[in-house]
């Protein structure tokens, strides 16, 4: 997983995030598992990629120690009026229905909204494979980031 991490590094270096990229804060993924890269504001509120299972699962999502930020996300997505994986394609402005759903819970003092990718762990050093990883954590950050920042970007 470490050419993930280091595609993921450059693919943020080169996106309109790079500003955002910051260390992993302890245990923003869970205990036993390998924060590869976070974006945010503060290190309390990121969207992250982790590696989960020895690799065979990679989670992309957004998390935040602060339960006023979870909360803020819980009402944009009750007023957008669906599930909060169509919040997510909402804002991704994806053209299909999202194939990983949106998980919301809480864990070692974080929420989470996130999204779990389980594929053998070849599959994320392929092109389609790190795409798709692309396109899920370029999504969370475009469609959480702004609302728990209270700005638009």
């Amino acid at each position: 997983m470490e050419a993930l991490k280091q595609w993921i590094h450059e693919k943020i270096a080169n996106s309109p995030h790079a500003e955002l990229l910051i260390e992993p804060p302890p245990q923003v993924a869970g205990a036993g598992e390998q924060v590869l890269a976070t974006i945010g504001r503060a290190p309390e509120k990121v969207a992250y990629l982790a590696v989960r299972h020895g690799g065979s699962t990679v989670r992309v999502g957004f998390a935040a120690k602060d339960r006023w930020a979870n909360e803020e996300v819980e009402e944009a997505v009750e007023s957008n009026g669906g599930t909060m994986t169509e919040f997510l394609e909402d804002e991704m402005e994806a053209d299909d229905e999202l194939e990983y759903q949106v998980q919301h819970f809480h864990e070692a003092g974080w929420f989470h909204f996130a999204s779990d990718i389980p594929k053998d762990p070849a599959y994320f050093d392929t092109a389609e494979g790190r795409e798709l990883v692309w396109y899920y954590f370029d999504g969370y950050a475009r469609a959480i980031l702004p609302i728990v920042a209270g700005e638009d970007e």
